[in-house]
């Protein structure tokens, strides 16, 4: 999470919504939870001058190659831009039983990467029965893929929302976790993952992550013999390894800056998005856009993954669906987030659709999305919403899928 925005402190961006940063607690290996990995709670940018917010990347950038990154992201894409068709799609967690009862769903998710070691290694893949379970029907696989995030954890350092062990508390200022720790271990660290790359300041596709990514997406590739589409949710709060409050440490909170540039942060979204790709031609790569960004901050985030050309297809999200055109419950344009905190400038920013996860575990919200009338829904899809995972779904779920869809504008719109 993004240590201060604003001048709001940390703690105080998430409790704002009552939503922490990072869900740490809900993944399983049972398969029985699947959601934001991160769970966010804040949104937007607004960026350095009036072109980031009337006409996205391509407005506020005077370097023609990378002023037309978003727009050449989103044609380049369009293969994969709306993989679940032109109707809004819903889905949820897998199930630990059969998925008879639930082919009404477009798709389901399930966490990935929890396998990685404190050395870096992978060498096991849990994924298998959960690709199983969904091959023979029409759903489409989505993976939380957080493998930044349990690298770290293997290495002492907690979600920062997730000290305290399976109390899940807030992690104390003098506690190490991924927002003091993480972005060191990814590439300051001389014998953390950037270690084969022999470099402390550039990523390169020897990167134990990128590698990790790598084997995470050949061993899917075998596993799902279809031609549907697999979606990567990557990274949920990607954007903490650029806080201020990165040191060069894993063991106190305190110490030289180790913070990774956007320009950094974009060069490793890059190397992932291409390790996954290139080992599973199906895949559809979403990159994470943590709701509680700052209107600072968030161009500079997206820029940076915009300008390594980094190939991706979607934009994922924490959000609720009864407050549009905004994000996060409660907010408005006066808010430190307020004036980017839209699906609407996300979209239009990014060039992307959205996939919106309404979070899971400590954080769990209720279900604002099936519950909505048709035209409320239809301004979303209008902003770029393409899909939904309710991860807490009402017992009504399903009634009100139903009733909606044939209702609903298509989401096959520019």
């Amino acid at each position: 999470m993004a240590g201060v925005v604003a001048g709001v402190a940390l703690a105080s961006a998430c409790s704002s919504s009552e939503q922490p940063v990072v869900d740490a607690g809900s993944p399983g290996r049972d398969g029985s939870g699947a959601g934001a990995g991160d769970d966010e709670s804040g949104g937007g940018a607004a960026g350095d001058g009036d072109g980031a917010m009337t006409g996205g990347m391509s407005a506020d950038r005077g370097d023609g190659d990378a002023a037309n990154g978003a727009e050449a992201g989103a044609d380049g894409g369009a293969g994969r831009a709306s993989p679940f068709g032109c109707s809004l799609a819903w889905g949820e967690p897998v199930p630990s039983g059969s998925l008879s009862a639930d082919v009404w769903l477009q798709f389901m998710t399930n966490w990935a990467g929890y396998e990685i070691q404190a050395n870096g290694s992978i060498a096991t893949f849990d994924n298998g029965g959960f690709l199983n379970q969904l091959a023979p029907t029409n759903l489409i696989a989505g993976y939380y893929t957080y493998l930044i995030g349990y690298y770290g954890h293997a290495n002492h350092l907690p979600d920062q929302n997730c000290c305290g062990g399976s109390a899940c508390t807030t992690c104390a200022a003098s506690e190490p976790n991924l927002t003091t720790g993480g972005a060191y271990l990814l590439l300051g660290d001389p014998t953390g993952a950037n270690a084969p790359c022999h470099s402390t300041t550039t990523f390169c596709d020897k990167n134990l992550i990128v590698q990790a990514y790598a084997y995470y997406a050949r061993q899917t590739n075998a596993a799902w013999p279809t031609t549907r589409p697999l979606l990567w949710l990557i990274e949920g709060d990607f954007i903490q390894y650029t806080d201020a409050s990165q040191v060069a440490s894993l063991t106190s909170t305190t110490g030289a800056s180790a913070a990774l540039s956007y320009g950094q942060l974009g060069q490793l979204a890059a190397l992932i998005a291409a390790a996954i790709k290139s080992n599973m031609p199906s895949a559809v790569v979403a990159f994470d856009d943590s709701a509680w960004i700052s209107d600072q901050e968030r161009p500079l985030y997206w820029q940076g993954i915009v300008q390594a050309h980094t190939d991706f297809d979607m934009v994922w999200t924490t959000g609720v669906g009864n407050n549009p055109p905004f994000i996060n419950a409660g907010e408005t344009a006066s808010d430190y987030d307020g004036m980017t905190a839209t699906y609407s400038w996300l979209h239009g920013y990014t060039g992307k659709k959205i996939v919106v996860d309404e979070s899971a575990g400590a954080s769990q919200q209720a279900d604002t999305w099936s519950n909505q009338s048709a035209a409320n829904l239809d301004e979303l899809i209008e902003a770029g919403v393409a899909a939904v995972n309710v991860s807490g779904a009402p017992s009504t779920y399903q009634a009100n899928v139903t009733a909606l869809t044939p209702r609903l504008d298509s989401t096959c719109r520019p």
